[in-house]
């Protein structure tokens, strides 16, 4: 995975949040993680693992993919 990938997905996550009208801290409730890690996952201080991906997809009612869609790839 490359890195501007992964501000693509941490981007993408934060716009669906919003989009849900959640705050960071509600959203790592649903999940059961603390508002600080979820805070540095979604910054991207972090690698996000699999099942925790999963767990804001549906929290945010979304596809994982989607979370990782991107229609071009930019050199950072």
């Amino acid at each position: 995975m490359f890195w501007g990938e992964v501000i693509v997905y941490k981007l993408k996550i934060k716009k669906y949040r919003i989009k849900r009208k959640l705050t960071e801290k509600e959203l790592a409730h649903k999940i059961g993680i603390s508002q600080n890690y979820y805070s540095e996952l979604e910054s991207g201080k972090y690698d996000i693992k699999l099942s925790v991906l999963c767990k804001i997809a549906r929290e945010l009612r979304v596809k994982p993919n989607v979370l990782f869609k991107c229609n071009k790839y930019k050199k950072l």
